[in-house]
């Protein structure tokens, strides 16, 4: 058998060889490995600072990491790797590390999150950690309205401001903006700040595709804007770039308009019946025999007992409406970008009339990475807005074809124009071009360079800052021309030739105004978390100065009107003018927001203010805000399946308004037209002084309380916000002379001597919920303000009951009706009005001295601003279908309606259906009048008409294509829809528009619009 023998000796030197081989292996494999990765640190910033708990995740991989309370992380990855970082409420943001060892990153909020970020005054905070009373809102949601002025997009959606549509005229249909109503006699608009810039212009013409979100300030959140805060601030968002490959979107709608109402004026029979007992009550004879009347009702002759419906002949069925938006949106860790451009065109609703608006807009915005610390944004954007409206102002065209008698002709039978109420007040001609035209073209140009330097590593500071200027040129031009109506003389069968009254020969007026701001800002910011604390402050100077220059001329004596150029007119009678404006602020304000445990909140502002409206003394303000809040659902005790979110808030702010005439410290002058001196025989110019300097004027000053909450229950199922609120305006500027004598022939300034309170509540609740394919959500609010005149100048012998102290700002006098004097022997044994005739209204005698008066007129708490509004929102999301419904409506609004009808105009035909005759003793109405000083035409609480209702503002039906479909045609995003506005109302009013805010109904109606349109992303 043979033997192995093993030598020991050199086993073990082969195995230490292997040995080695294996560990030099691995050193080269690490080596290699080592060489391809590399650790990577770096920062994690948002616009407030640091942020904590962002988490950073290698793309395909699990290697992640997350940043600590300052916002530093660290992480090993390969040199070419993608890091992705992402945290609630912001963009996600992909970054390559392209061998990099220090990588900073900034990231954006995404205000479409659900709301998780809400942008505020100077920046933007997480919602939850918010303090003050601010109602936010998406650009995706105010997409739903068809409307093209983006005012009209607010109403009904957002707690504490009123949106107000007073009329529906193309390119003039902006809404009237307040912000927990009125506290003031002068100027009540909001505050504008767009991309961060206060003061703009335009933006109610934005494309509501460009808007990211609006924040609405309402408490002593707006406290840090100062001396122009105190109406409440609106902020006004636009999209920015992201990284990704480009999205290139495009929106197409069309849309039909109709009136929300037009109201039913008589016909010839009712006028002619109603004008005989008009005249048959003064003791005159009957204008139309019963043969008449009855040509009226049957049509046999249409020539001369007509039958016109003014409203038909004068407006359109429908009318239409159309807007095309592009963007493209993009970018990489580098450059980010969002571009996009727009246009939307409106007709008017007249027949023939020439109404028209369209506007052009575009927007670039562009971030670009500079370095690791420092970012530079370049912001562009313009608007062109053209405007046509006829010769003639809407308001007498409106006027005139309600007032318009049914037995006048619109057109006769061979085309001739018929000549109206009053010498020439045909609303068919006068809303065409036969009166000339009006035109209007506005260019706003806003630009925005800004800066981001963060130099944190050396001293935990950041400095940002921005220059914008911004050009504003309007040119107006306005041709009147004379026209001509025709009368037919049945007698001699022909037609007479009558000259209107309007123009009596071509006039051209051309006007021109330019306006520019530039506003410079700077600010230092410093944000630091450390154990339970995290402190977000900043220190900040702007300064503003703004320019205007105007000019107008006018020349007549045009030969022809075919050539609408000054040079063709005389050179006889013609006038110019024009006016320039400087003016600057100077602004120094600042903020610390701190927060304890994410629970414990306290938010700090300043601002201290110059303006140059104001004299040397007055000039600079200083307006303080502080707000605090608990986070109590941070508590252990209220950790539970119940509660998931509570907050809440106090707020205590004083905020200014230099919204004013400036220079009212000055003394000015005005010229005379002239005299004539000596022999001269040309005029002299002279100078006269206006009211007398105020060199104690200053600005209004409002300290506004609030107190609130926020709350969340049952994983959404209920949500609710409620503020409680009051403010007190004091400083306000108004005259004294209500207490110096008429005789004394006085022209006082205005004096900050008026003191407005105003208080009130808001609530919104909200509910959603998923079954499945199927979610919902449901958000109705509603808001509360009452104002009231703390102190006014009113001269002493005026009553109690007529004094403004106490009531409604806009309250007015009127006596009070007791009801319709039905017999002669209720006139003889009461007090009355002299003349009063059976029928008549009967009037309160207040004063008891046995007669009606005006001293028998009472204030009012009544006026056409609503004290309640509220909205309901509803959505709906199946499969690829989502529905969003938005009800919206006011409360306590009062209109006045009082017209001379009957002889003097048309009657509606409710009116008229309702009058006193012998058929109708009991009537729902007195005596109608043609006469405003006739007994029942008096201004009483009889025509104070209750406003209130409830709308259907918006509904809108969407279908998204499925994702396999779009992958099968390479889109990425396909979406159809229909929406409407003003789809239908509820109110009490019945005869107009209860938006309308004119006392005869003279205001261009309010739109109905029915809207399909599409949208693409490539």
């Amino acid at each position: 058998m043979q033997k192995c023998y093993i030598n020991p000796i050199a086993s073990a030197k082969k195995a230490s060889t292997y040995l080695l081989y294996a560990l030099l292996l691995q050193a080269i494999s690490a080596g290699l490995a080592s060489a391809q990765t590399n650790t990577v640190t770096g920062k994690v910033t948002s616009s407030d600072g640091g942020l904590p708990g962002v988490n950073i995740l290698e793309k395909g991989t699990n290697n992640a990491a997350i940043t600590d309370t300052d916002g530093q992380y660290s992480i090993r990855v390969p040199k070419d790797a993608e890091l992705v970082f992402s945290y609630v409420g912001f963009l996600t943001e992909y970054v390559k590390v392209s061998g990099r060892s220090e990588l900073d990153v900034e990231l954006n909020p995404d205000v479409k999150s659900l709301g998780e970020v809400v942008v505020v005054g100077y920046g933007a905070q997480e919602k939850k950690t918010v303090t003050g009373s601010i109602v936010t809102v998406q650009g995706k949601t105010l997409e739903q309205n068809p409307a093209v002025n983006l005012s009209n997009s607010f109403a009904g959606r957002l707690p504490g401001l009123q949106a107000l549509n007073r009329s529906g005229e193309p390119g003039n249909d902006v809404a009237q903006l307040l912000i927990r109503g009125k506290s003031t006699l002068g100027s009540t608009a909001p505050l504008i700040v767009i991309d961060g810039v206060p003061g703009r212009e335009g933006f109610d013409q934005i494309d509501p595709r460009d808007v990211e979100s609006i924040s609405i300030l309402k408490d002593a959140s707006a406290s840090i804007y100062g001396a122009r805060a105190a109406n409440g601030v609106i902020i006004i968002t636009t999209k920015r770039g992201s990284s990704g490959k480009p999205s290139i979107n495009y929106s197409f709608n069309q849309g039909i308009t109709t009136l929300t109402r037009v109201p039913d004026y008589a016909d010839s029979e009712t006028l002619a019946r109603f004008q005989n007992d008009q005249l048959q009550a003064q003791g005159q004879n009957i204008r139309y025999t019963p043969d008449q009347i009855q040509k009226f009702r049957d049509g046999s002759d249409p020539l001369n007992y007509p039958n016109t419906d003014w409203a038909k002949a004068t407006l359109k069925n429908v009318s239409t409406q159309s807007r095309h938006s592009l963007s493209v949106r993009g970018g990489n860790e580098i450059v980010k970008y969002f571009v996009s451009g727009n246009y939307a065109n409106q007709e008017g609703i007249f027949k023939n009339g020439i109404n028209n608006y369209n506007v052009l807009g575009g927007r670039s915005n562009i971030d670009a990475s500079i370095s690791s610390n420092l970012k530079v944004s370049l912001d562009l954007s313009f608007q062109e807005q053209n405007r046509t409206f006829p010769g003639v102002s809407t308001a007498d065209i409106v006027k005139a074809m309600w007032r318009n008698y049914p037995y006048l002709v619109d057109f006769y039978p061979n085309g001739l124009p018929g000549d109206g109420v009053e010498r020439g007040d045909n609303p068919t001609v006068m809303a065409s071009d036969k009166a000339g035209y009006r035109k209007s073209k506005t260019d706003i140009y806003q630009t925005r360079l800004s800066f981001d330097l963060n130099i944190e590593k050396v001293i935990r500071l950041g400095v940002d800052g921005f220059v914008a200027y911004d050009k504003n040129s309007e040119q107006i031009k306005e041709f009147n021309k004379p026209y001509s109506v025709y009368s037919y003389n049945a007698q001699t069968n022909t037609y007479q030739q009558n000259p209107a009254r309007f123009f009596s020969q071509p006039q051209l007026t051309e006007r021109l105004n330019y306006r520019s701001n530039l506003i410079g800002h700077l600010k230092l910011k410093y944000v630091r978390g450390f154990n339970n604390h995290r402190i977000n402050s900043f220190v900040a100077m702007e300064l503003a100065d703004t320019r205007s220059n105007y000019f107008s001329a006018q020349r007549r004596g045009f030969i022809s009107t075919a050539i609408d150029q000054l040079y063709a007119g005389g050179e006889t009678n013609q006038l110019t003018d024009g006016s320039a404006l400087e003016f600057t602020r100077k602004n120094f304000f600042g903020r610390i927001n701190y927060d304890f445990k994410g629970k414990y909140l306290v938010d700090l502002n300043v601002r201290y203010d110059g303006s140059s409206a104001f004299p040397k003394d007055k000039r600079w303000g200083l307006f303080p805000g502080i707000s605090l809040g608990w986070l109590a659902s941070s508590e252990d005790f209220l950790k539970n399946d119940v509660v998931d979110h509570l907050k809440f808030r106090f707020s205590w702010g004083k905020m200014g308004n230099d919204a004013i005439d400036p220079f009212q410290y000055l003394s000015t002058y005005s010229f005379t037209n002239g005299y004539f001196l000596g022999d001269a025989k040309s005029l002299n110019k002279g100078l006269n002084q206006n009211v007398a300097p105020n060199p104690n004027i200053t600005w209004e000053v409002a300290n506004t309380t609030n107190l609130g909450l926020n709350a969340e229950l049952w994983n959404g199922l209920l949500g609710v916000t409620l503020d409680v609120f009051k403010t007190r305006r004091s400083n306000i500027l108004t005259a004294r002379d209500a207490s110096i004598p008429i005789y004394t022939g006085l022209k006082l300034p205005l004096e900050n001597i008026g003191i407005v309170e105003n208080k009130g509540f808001e609530i919104e609740l909200s509910h959603r919920k998923t079954f499945g394919q199927l979610n919902y959500s449901i958000r109705p609010n509603m808001s509360f303000a009452r104002n009231k005149v703390i102190d006014i100048d009113e001269p002493e012998n005026v009553p109690q009951w007529q004094r403004r102290t106490g009531y409604n700002i806009n309250s007015g006098l009127y006596l009070i009706p007791l009801g319709i004097y039905r017999t002669q022997e209720a006139i003889d044994g009461s007090a009355h009005v002299p003349n009063t005739i059976v029928n008549d209204l009967q009037y309160k005698d207040v004063n008891d001295d046995g007669k009606i008066d005006n001293l028998d007129r009472v204030r009012l708490d009544k006026s056409s601003t609503p004290e309640i509004i509220y909205g309901t929102q509803i959505s709906l999301g199946y499969k690829s279908f989502d529905v969003g419904i938005l009800l919206q409506g006011q409360s306590n609004a009062w209109r006045y309606y009082w017209f001379p009808q009957g002889l003097f105009g048309n009657v509606l035909q409710e009116m008229a259906d309702n009058r006193p005759s012998a058929e109708n003793p009991n009537s729902k109405y007195p005596n109608l009048t043609y006469d405003a000083a006739q007994v029942s035409a008096l201004t009483s609480e009889f025509w104070l008409k209750d406003a209130s209702f409830i709308r259907l503002k918006t509904v809108e039906i969407g279908y998204a294509l499925p994702t396999g479909l779009l992958k099968k045609i390479r889109l990425n995003g396909v979406r159809f829809y229909v929406n409407g506005f003003n789809i239908f109302t509820l109110d009490k009013l019945k005869w107009f528009d209860p938006e309308g805010d004119a006392d005869r109904g003279s205001f261009y109606p309010q739109n109905r619009i029915f809207n399909a349109g599409f949208n693409i992303t490539l």
